[in-house]
C-alpha cells in the first residue's frame, strides 16, 4: 500500500521537521507556508532555543532527553542547529514533583539554594529552593534547524493558506491541494484556522517576549528560575537574553506591540536575583506570539470532528527542546499507528 500523502500546513520548526521525517519514512508530505508574509519573526524565528533533559512533567523530560541524546550524536546535525554547551541551571522549589527522577544521567547534579548562590551568583531565592544543573545542556538556532530541514524537502508551497476544507488545503490564490491526512502545524496560526472551518480547539495564542541585555559578567550558563519567572542565556561576549514570561493571552499573530511593562520587570527580577548583573538593554524587545496547549507539549492531536485532520503544536514555547523528539513520534503515529492518535484537543 502506498504511504499517505499528507499536507503540512505551517513551516515553523515542528511543521519543518515533521515533513522531513515523514519523508524520511517514505511518505509524501507537502510542507505549506514556507516564505512568511512581511518577513515577521514567527515563534521559531524568535525562540530562544534552550535545549537540556530535565523538565517536571515526566512525559516532557522523556522528549528533551531523546532530541538532545539524537542531537549529541550527530554533529551533522549539531552544526545544522547552530548548537552551543553552555550548561543549564533549572531553579524551583524544592518541593517540586519530580526534581529527584531522571537526573542520574553522568555529570547531572541537584543542587541546594545555597550550592546555587555560591556557584552561580544568585540571591533572593526561597528557603526550600533547589535546581537541577546540566553542564552538557545549551542552547540551538531554532531558525537555522528549520531551514536545514527545509533544505531536504521534495514538495514545498511557499502560498499561504487561506482555509481548511476537510481533507483539504485551499491556498490563496485559489489552488486546493488535497490529501489523505492534514496535519496543522502552524503555531500560533493554529486555533484560527481551525476556528475559521467551524472546528472546535482548545489551544490558545500567548504573547512571548524578551531581549538581549549587556551585562558585567561572561560565565552564566542558560537557566529558569521558576520561583521568579525569569529565564535567560548567553547570547555572545558580555551579553544575555533575558525574559519573563508574558501574561497576555489570546494575541492576534503575527507580531504584537512590545510589552514595556514586562521590559521593565525583567530588568528589576534580573537585579534581585543576580545583583552586580547591571543589565543594560541593547536595542527594542523580541516579541512574538507561540500556540499553547494544556496539557503544554508539542504533539500530535487528533481534531474533534474530523477522521484526517490532526495539529501538531503547542509547545508552549519551549518546543526546541522536544522538537526532534516529538516530530519523529508524530510521524511514527501517523504512518504506523493512525488509529491511537485519538486525543481530540486539536
Amino acid at each position: 500500500m502506498a504511504e499517505p500523502r499528507v499536507l503540512v500546513v505551517g513551516a515553523g520548526l515542528g511543521g519543518a521537521l515533521l515533513a522531513r521525517r515523514l519523508q524520511d519514512a517514505g511518505a509524501q508530505p507537502v510542507l505549506i507556508g514556507t516564505e512568511p508574509e512581511g518577513g515577521y519573526a514567527d515563534a521559531t524565528a524568535a525562540s530562544g532555543g534552550l535545549v537540556r533533559t530535565f523538565e517536571p512533567d515526566p512525559a516532557a523530560r522523556s522528549l528533551a532527553t531523546a532530541s538532545l541524546a539524537e542531537l549529541l550524536a550527530d554533529p551533522v546535525l549539531a552544526e545544522q542547529a547552530g548548537w552551543r554547551e553552555t550548561g543549564s541551571l533549572y531553579l524551583l522549589e524544592a518541593d517540586d514533583a519530580g526534581l529527584g527522577a531522571g537526573v542520574e544521567a553522568p555529570g547531572i547534579e541537584v543542587l541546594t539554594g545555597t550550592q546555587v548562590a555560591r556557584r552561580f551568583g544568585f540571591d533572593g531565592l526561597p528557603e526550600r529552593s533547589a535546581a537541577v544543573w546540566e553542564p552538557h545542556a545549551g542552547y540551538i538556532v531554532p531558525d537555522r534547524l528549520r531551514q536545514a530541514a527545509l533544505a531536504g524537502l521534495d514538495r514545498t508551497e511557499a502560498t499561504p493558506v487561506a482555509r481548511l476544507d476537510g481533507d483539504t488545503v485551499e491556498l490563496r490564490d485559489g489552488r486546493r491541494l488535497t490529501g489523505d491526512l492534514v496535519v496543522v502545524a502552524g503555531g500560533a496560526w493554529t486555533p484560527g484556522l481551525l476556528r475559521s472551518a467551524g472546528l472546535t480547539t482548545t489551544l490558545r495564542t500567548k504573547h512571548i517576549q524578551y531581549a538581549h541585555y549587556a551585562v558585567a559578567r561572561n560565565d552564566l550558563p542558560c537557566f529558569v528560575d521558576e520561583t521568579s519567572g525569569l529565564y535567560g542565556r548567553p547570547a555572545g561576549p558580555g551579553r544575555l537574553l533575558l525574559g519573563l514570561p508574558s501574561q497576555r493571552w489570546d494575541v492576534e499573530p503575527p507580531t504584537p506591540e512590545p510589552d514595556v511593562d514586562l521590559s521593565e520587570r525583567v530588568r528589576a527580577t534580573t537585579v534581585l536575583r543576580l545583583p552586580g548583573l547591571d543589565p543594560q538593554p541593547l536595542g527594542s524587545p523580541v516579541s512574538a506570539v507561540d500556540c499553547y496547549s494544556e496539557p503544554a507539549g508539542l504533539a500530535l492531536r487528533a481534531v474533534a470532528g474530523t477522521a484526517h485532520t490532526f495539529t501538531f503544536t503547542g509547545g508552549s514555547g519551549g518546543a526546541a527542546k522536544t522538537a526532534l523528539a516529538a516530530s519523529r513520534l508524530a510521524a511514527t503515529a501517523l504512518l504506523n499507528n493512525r488509529s491511537a492518535v485519538n486525543v481530540p484537543t486539536g
